[in-house]
């Protein structure tokens, strides 16, 4: 990654330093937790570091992506995963898998337990993933996992599914101390729409942005309820799909929301203490 001096960098990114949040400053370099949204071009893949050591991965990007993913986590001197979530079974959030397995160790392995038989790779997941049943587990709604004091809470799949593999995508809230950060997988307007019925509290300063910058994803009323300072939008430089869509950028701009594209900014790595925090941008 390109060394970014974080002084340099707090200027153009100032205001992601909320009263409610952060204080006076932003963490320094003894901020306990670090999550990396690594640009992984369509797909996504986000690398989390716990304050105990331990770690965790979010996705693995698409079958292209895994060589680039592996080296990332290899420039991190990471060696074992302890846990891998893949938030649902599209090929651009599992594909990368087949990349990190010959090269590390994976302690725990788990997904939302749904199936994708148009996948042509789904099924050698299905072989990799859910044939050990001791480190394989599946999460959905209402499940969480605490590490050490941070919890991650599994706000979606709600059941009964949509059957709607992006509507039904796995989506978690990190929450270490007073910071919040919401992965939301390729959640739609649909899913979006279910969860505000049923989740009282979804405010969130970091959203990770479903479904690529899709317009059918981040409605005026999930917004609303997050109410993110930044979203983080993992897309490709070149995409057939032209994302992320205007209508997005639009909705982002109008509530004053950071966007930070890896297509853009490459990527993104964030440092909290659970107090303050700080974004540094690969470009």
């Amino acid at each position: 990654m390109k060394r970014v001096i974080i002084a340099g960098v707090l200027a153009f990114l100032s205001f992601f330093f909320s009263p409610e949040a952060s204080g006076d400053a932003a963490p320094g370099d003894d901020a306990k937790l670090v999550i990396h949204f690594i640009d992984v071009g369509q797909g996504d893949a986000s690398f989390i570091e716990l304050p105990d050591g331990k770690n965790i991965l979010i996705d693995t990007g698409g079958p292209a992506a895994g060589p680039k993913l592996a080296e990332y986590l290899r420039s991190l001197h990471i060696t074992t995963i302890n846990h891998l979530i893949l938030t649902h079974p599209h090929d651009d959030h599992i594909g990368g898998i087949f990349s990190l397995l010959p090269v590390f160790e994976i302690e725990k392995f788990h997904d939302n337990g749904f199936s994708n038989f148009n996948s042509s790779i789904y099924f050698d997941y299905v072989t990799a993933v859910r044939g050990n049943l001791s480190k394989y587990s599946i999460l959905q709604a209402g499940e969480s996992m605490t590490l050490q004091n941070i919890k991650l809470e599994v706000l979606n799949p709600l059941l009964p599914p949509t059957g709607n593999l992006n509507n039904d995508s796995m989506v978690i809230r990190l929450v270490y101390r007073d910071i919040r950060v919401m992965f939301a997988g390729d959640t739609g307007t649909t899913g979006e729409l279910r969860l505000l019925k049923v989740s009282t509290d979804l405010q969130s300063q970091i959203l990770k942005a479903a479904h690529h910058g899709e317009n059918d994803a981040l409605s005026q009323e999930f917004l609303e309820a997050v109410r993110p300072e930044a979203a983080l939008i993992s897309v490709s430089m070149i995409n057939r799909y032209a994302r992320p869509h205007q209508g997005v950028i639009d909705r982002l701009s109008q509530r004053n929301i950071k966007i930070l594209r890896t297509d853009l900014h490459g990527h993104v790595v964030l440092k909290t203490d659970g107090k303050a925090f700080s974004i540094v941008t690969e470009k």
